[in-house]
């Protein structure tokens, strides 16, 4: 495990399970953002590819690249390629490195020739993410990346959007919202279920904002610990953005998930479907950033 840490933040990387954040502590109120590990051994998986997304690995912040949902990527002229649960990277050891307030890490994607790289800085009163990715081949690729922020959803936790969101598509068959793919626009009385929640519903819920974003953030309010996180992200290069709710309905888990993503619906097929696909170009490179920074609210 690496860590680094400063006044604002203690940050914890675990190389060889995907390089996921599976700790961010707010120091001054000594808490704890992210859903914090289960007790169940993960032992019993490492024999096994791909591996499933289960609850032994639903917590903390994962990178989910080139998908989320398992989705059949038909364009590689070595065949058709099966895009795993929650994509390739959650899964696959990464190589850090790091410094006093930096963690650097890379991963060679195994569904097609890639590379991604992340350097996560820990400076002053924010995080600040930078990404880079490569496509190592000549074939372009319909991909889905998508940050999986797992917060602590507890009793009031709510979030704030950008005004400009007056209506979000379903992206989770049956849950909190009905059908998948159902438009819920303002003046629909299911609307305000995706920011305020309710711990003892047992149900889960997802939904994408419908249109690209001209505004890039998501604040998440937790009033009883009296501290807010803003996650900010540049539209025109991380144009949707996810939200997870489950409140017990999947594994009797409590959690909010915050998804900035480069395409939506969950996978590059139905993004395609839905006109919200994002093409990564042979032999190109990308690069994108995310910042959280958390404050202490009256």
């Amino acid at each position: 495990m690496l860590t680094i840490a400063n006044q604002y933040y203690t940050l914890s990387v675990d190389p060889d399970h995907g390089a996921k954040i599976s700790s961010l502590k707010f120091r001054p109120k000594d808490l704890e953002l992210l859903v914090t590990s289960p007790q169940i051994s993960r032992s019993l998986m490492k024999d096994k590819w791909p591996m499933d997304f289960t609850l032994a690995d639903s917590y903390g912040f994962d990178e989910m690249f080139p998908t989320i949902d398992i989705d059949d990527c038909t364009v590689l002229p070595w065949g058709p390629v099966r895009f795993p649960d929650h994509g390739d990277v959650w899964s696959l050891p990464w190589v850090c490195s790091q410094s006093d307030d930096m963690i650097y890490s890379e991963v060679i994607g195994t569904s097609f020739p890639y590379k991604l790289q992340r350097t996560i800085t820990c400076k002053n009163s924010g995080i600040r993410l930078d990404y880079v990715l490569t496509n190592l081949c000549a074939t372009s690729v319909s991909v889905i990346w998508a940050a999986h922020m797992l917060f602590v959803l507890c009793e009031g936790t709510h979030i704030e959007l950008p005004d400009e969101l007056s209506s979000f598509i379903n992206a989770y068959d049956g849950g909190i919202f009905g059908d998948y793919g159902k438009l819920i626009r303002k003046q629909d009385s299911l609307f305000g279920r995706h920011e305020k929640f309710d711990m003892h519903s047992g149900l889960c819920g997802k939904w994408y904002t419908a249109q690209k974003l001209r505004q890039g953030w998501v604040k998440v309010v937790h009033p009883k610990e009296k501290v807010s996180t803003i996650i900010s992200f540049s539209p025109q290069e991380v144009p949707y953005l996810g939200v997870w709710i489950n409140e017990g309905g999947w594994n009797d888990q409590h959690a909010l998930g915050i998804e900035p993503a480069k395409a939506a619906m969950d996978s590059p097929s139905k993004a395609r479907q839905f006109g919200m696909e994002h093409i990564l170009k042979g032999y190109s490179t990308e690069t994108w950033s995310l910042s959280i920074s958390s404050s202490c609210i009256a």
